[in-house]
């Protein structure tokens, strides 16, 4: 009993010597990460994971200071804020960025292509480091990935019930990007370009029809207040927003450093899967207790066969940019794994 009590105090200094040993062997660092989301949608808990993470593992070391729904820089500046480093770690929608790195975009830019989340990431990771000619985009905007995210089956929400391919016709439905909408003129409907925050007023002003978004994402951006009817026709599910790093900056960093980022994003991307998941299924019933209907549409097939294969749009968009061969490459890899 005197020698447990003797060893006790001798014990305790040295788990507190391997601990500060372990925090020491990080420097000490603050960044800062951008999000192109307010901290409200549930989303973003995978960031605020990612960044409590790091600092618990690096033992308070590296401290990560969030910047929430693009108060650091809009779209169109986030690529060349995070390659510059001038913004530390930064979510990028590349679906946004179609016009610079069209290959990059290709896990989020096409709705109606993709049905496994999960599957998914893994995907968009294999190409982003594999593909030479993602490779070389991501490297021509010096950009590093880190971390990875989908988007649950994507739907709409309207003002009034949409049933039939009939209710669609010249329907105004939020869209975005440059492929979302050929998706929306090939069923007949009128796409209308706008970010998400600007998608409610838009409702409430007769602008908008319908927007387009999923289930558990409605009550954060407050659709439900505007769209009394939901459906449960799904366009696919896409890579959400991707958390880019400088190149130049993350090839800079200790090499324990970037081992723990690279951990810490591994275990947020699985969180972020079983939160995604959990969410979308609980999602129905909380908007069926806000009030708003889910309508069966009927002719689900009818629309399907109207939907070009959007892969083969992709393809023909880089034909026409000299890059066919390169398109169809990635398009044979991507129907072959997803």
């Amino acid at each position: 009993m005197k020698f447990t009590r003797l060893m006790a105090p001798v014990a305790a200094f040295c788990a507190f010597g391997a601990s500060a040993a372990f925090a020491q062997d990080y420097p000490e660092m603050s960044l800062r990460y951008s999000s192109n989301i307010p901290e409200v949608v549930n989303t973003s808990k995978i960031d605020t994971y990612f960044s409590s993470e790091i600092e618990k593992r690096s033992g308070g070391k590296i401290k990560i200071q969030h910047f929430w729904a693009n108060t650091l820089g809009g779209e169109a500046e986030m690529v060349d804020l995070v390659g510059s480093g001038a913004v530390d770690l930064g979510l990028i929608v590349t679906g946004n960025q179609f016009s610079r790195m069209p290959f990059t975009a290709v896990t989020n830019a096409l709705p109606s292509t993709y049905t496994d989340g999960p599957k998914l990431n893994r995907l968009t990771a294999d190409i982003f480091t594999t593909n030479a000619t993602i490779k070389a985009e991501l490297d021509g905007a010096n950009l590093h990935p880190l971390l990875y995210r989908y988007l649950p089956d994507y739907r709409i929400y309207c003002t009034k019930p949409i049933k039939t391919m009939a209710d669609l016709q010249n329907t105004k439905i939020r869209s975005y990007g440059a492929f979302v909408p050929v998706m929306f003129e090939s069923i007949g409907a009128i796409p209308v370009n706008i970010p998400p925050v600007d998608m409610v007023q838009a409702m409430q002003s007769g602008a908008l029809n319908c927007t387009y978004m999923f289930n558990s994402a409605v009550k954060a951006f407050k659709i439900d207040q505007v769209a009394k009817f939901g459906t449960d026709l799904s366009f696919g599910v896409i890579s959400a927003h991707t958390l880019f790093i400088s190149k130049t900056k993350w090839e800079g960093w200790p090499e324990n450093v970037r081992k723990l980022f690279e951990e810490v994003a591994a275990d947020a991307e699985k969180f972020g899967n079983e939160l995604i998941a959990g969410d979308e299924a609980k999602a129905v019933e909380g908007l069926k207790a806000a009030g708003m209907e889910i309508v069966n549409f009927e002719e689900a097939d009818a629309l399907k066969a109207k939907v070009p294969d959007m892969l083969d749009v992709w393809a023909k968009k880089m034909d026409e940019m000299g890059k066919a061969a390169e398109a169809k490459e990635l398009a044979d890899y991507i129907r072959a794994n997803r």
